[in-house]
């Protein structure tokens, strides 16, 4: 038996990739979405908010792809009546994500919360965690579609992290750029005196975070929190 999705920012260009790639899988079926504007009259109904979805659909899952003002809301009242949460969507600190692994303990339920579902980003997250016990310098230059609305992106400020041990990403030199013909391109500089690494991860597609996203749905079953990041189930 497929296991149901309510799919959040259904009508975003992630949500809408994702929606495609569902569609062909064997596993998973779109059963709602969640988007700013209401929608009640397709195949799939779009719901404003996830108390009426809830209350109307049966869904198993729920993968979220908004802002961070919105999944907050949605993932907490989730969270508290057992559906596992995957969420793509940036911009949560460190007091939130906290949060939501408390109710997460609370109603033994699971979630995963990745900036980035990219398994080369996970991976250079884990390159730049070793990087650190050597170098002390590093630079971040991150470069997105003209569409991307957060800069830096959540990726970078993640990327950040890893090279500090901790979330102060001020105190690392980062640098966003929105081009045209641009998807999702990461370059992390660490150097001291006498060498230079240069690290650089680009998304070609879509497709490179559609198989972190089916990983994590994976995974999220019979989980009893909310990890931050793929890198520590590697």
């Amino acid at each position: 038996m497929k296991k149901r999705i309510a799919l959040s920012g259904i009508t975003g260009k992630m949500g809408k990739f994702l929606l495609q790639g569902f569609e062909v899988n064997p596993d998973y079926e779109v059963v709602a979405g969640m988007a700013s504007t209401e929608d009640l009259s397709g195949v799939i109904p779009i719901y404003s908010d996830a108390k009426t979805m809830y209350d109307e659909v049966d869904f198993d899952l729920f993968v979220d792809f908004t802002r961070v003002t919105c999944s907050k809301v949605a993932c907490t009242f989730l969270l508290k009546k057992g559906i596992p949460i995957i969420v793509g969507t940036t911009g949560f600190n460190q007091d939130e994500i906290q949060a939501l692994q408390k109710i997460a303990e609370e109603h033994k339920t699971g979630g995963i919360i990745a900036p980035n579902f990219a398994i080369g980003i996970v991976l250079l997250h884990k390159y730049l965690q070793m990087g650190r016990k050597y170098f002390k310098n590093f630079a971040i230059y991150e470069y997105h579609h003209l569409s991307k609305y957060d800069n830096p992106s959540g990726t970078a400020h993640y990327l950040a992290e890893a090279t500090l041990g901790h979330a102060r990403v001020e105190e690392v030199d980062i640098h966003g750029f929105r081009l045209p013909g641009v998807l999702a391109t990461h370059t992390v500089i660490m150097s001291d005196e006498t060498q230079k690494i240069e690290l650089t991860h680009q998304s070609n597609n879509r497709y490179s975070f559609e198989e972190g996203v089916l990983w994590a749905l994976e995974l999220v079953d019979g989980m009893q929190t909310v990890l931050y990041g793929l890198e520590s189930l590697l």
